[in-house]
């Protein structure tokens, strides 16, 4: 290939990339296109941070006006620290963007967002098209805090837990109005972990559990923070305890669903066969456990003796992930449909929590 047409292919994808020569385009590129994606080098050479999600010549002109945003790796710090960004941040979003889990807590859903990073509150119970709250504002810059968030759960103390594949960290989240972005993150297993996928607390408030998606196992760490212990090797996706402390996982793997004792750190299979298309949360509520399927694009329902079958099964949903489960209804959300709906578990009636 030309090299002029590549300094020029270049150019046209990223406006704001220094010109350089044909001749430096191949000391620099060339020697280092077995390796890394030429998309890196030339955010590398424009000084550019990247969002994770979607790279424009806006996003180009942020960072090269946003201090140290210029800096290399080796600059940065040894951990994790708390994001520093603009208060208003994404705040132009009504409602979550990519709605990818939803958790309950006593008075209020939380939504994590995973695409304008962060987490939504909706009061509970909560009515027809809420108005959602922006309660946690991630970080719109790669490798910064909470940027991919896939995975929350309330702490017992208050505040939320926010597992983040950018950075491979949980953070504890409390808003501190005098705080950058009016909240504090306090990183809490030094980026040990991979990519926590799933998160809950133990019924006792103590410890955290979480479902690593890179090491394909499950982990547990002290509520106020350490280096995370394994307790099974179990690829959890979602992860919820029953009314007697049984820790119940949700998995891609031939064994759907998993019941863990994290007293003896094992595990064994409830539901086999792998009946779902692609599970990608679990609920549990007073016998009864739900899956959502992403693939299957419905919600199974499962009992401990391990019998599964779809409960939930209409065109509305187009790739349900998160879930919760209450005495009378079943939450889901939809990241694909941009939604999150409430179900009667009776009835079936169904209720669109945000507007359109």
């Amino acid at each position: 290939m030309n090299k002029s047409c590549l300094t020029g292919t270049f150019g046209s994808f990223f406006p704001n990339t220094p010109a350089f020569s044909p001749g430096s385009f191949t000391r620099v590129a060339f020697q280092h296109c077995k390796s890394v994606r030429l998309v890196v080098i030339a955010a590398a050479l424009s000084g550019t941070c990247l969002h994770s999600h979607s790279a424009n010549a806006q996003d180009a002109a942020d960072a090269q006006a946003t201090p140290d945003a210029g800096k290399s790796d080796e600059a940065a710090p040894a951990e994790p620290t708390a994001a520093t960004y603009p208060a208003d941040f994404w705040t132009e979003a009504e409602s979550p963007v990519y709605p990818r889990g939803a958790v309950m807590s006593e008075n209020a859903l939380f939504v994590v967002d995973s695409d304008a990073p962060g987490v939504w509150t909706v009061p509970w119970p909560a009515q027809e098209a809420a108005k959602p709250q922006r309660f946690v504002t991630g970080s719109r810059y790669l490798r910064k805090s909470m940027n991919r968030p896939f995975s929350a759960t309330p702490h017992p103390e208050g505040g939320v837990l926010v597992g983040d594949s950018a950075t491979r960290e949980i953070y504890h989240v409390t808003p501190n109005a005098d705080a950058p972005g009016g909240q504090d993150a306090k990183p809490l297993n030094g980026g040990f972990l991979g990519i926590p996928m799933a998160l809950v607390v133990s019924p006792d408030g103590q410890t955290i559990y979480v479902g690593d998606a890179e090491r394909r196992a499950t982990f547990a760490l002290p509520i106020e923070g350490g280096e995370p212990e394994l307790v099974v090797r179990v690829n959890a996706r979602g992860l919820v305890f029953d009314e007697d402390g049984a820790l119940y996982a949700v998995t891609p793997d031939a064994d759907a669903v998993v019941k863990i004792d994290v007293a003896k750190n094992t595990s064994e299979p409830v539901v086999t066969d792998r009946p779902y298309g692609f599970p990608g949360g679990i609920a549990w509520h007073n016998g009864t456990g739900f899956v959502s399927d992403v693939y299957g694009k419905c919600i199974w329902q499962f009992t401990a003796d391990g019998k599964t079958e779809k409960w939930f099964d209409e065109e509305l949903l187009l790739g349900p992930v998160g879930l919760s489960a209450t005495a009378d209804a079943v939450i889901v959300s939809d990241p694909k449909a941009k939604q999150v709906y409430r179900i009667d578990r009776e009835s079936k009636e169904v209720t669109k929590l945000f507007a359109e």
